[in-house]
């Protein structure tokens, strides 16, 4: 299961806030570098989700530019076929007289 950078970053605060008070002797010093820590944490948790949702995009536009490319080379294909049919039958014509 994939967790989402903000529920790991939470985790860590967390966890961090519970760990320094097992120690017991957290100083305030020590306190406020575990909450250094879980910030620097939380702002790398929101640059990763927000370089997710730039590459989630970049990939939507480039399956719809895909899409219009297909698109294209399917009118371009049908309509090949349709001169080559008219091409035979007017080969055929010129064959039969």
């Amino acid at each position: 299961m994939t967790r989402s950078p903000r529920t790991v970053a939470a985790k860590a605060l967390i966890g961090g806030f519970a760990l320094a008070l097992a120690a017991g002797c957290a100083s305030t010093q020590q306190l406020n570098e575990v909450r250094a820590e879980a910030e620097e944490a939380k702002r790398m948790a929101a640059e990763a989700t927000a370089r997710l949702e730039a590459a989630q995009s970049s990939i939507q536009q480039a399956l719809e530019a895909a899409r219009a490319a297909q698109a294209a080379a399917d009118a371009s294909q049908n309509c090949c076929t349709d001169l080559e049919r008219k091409l035979d039958r007017a080969l055929e014509d010129m064959q039969n007289k």
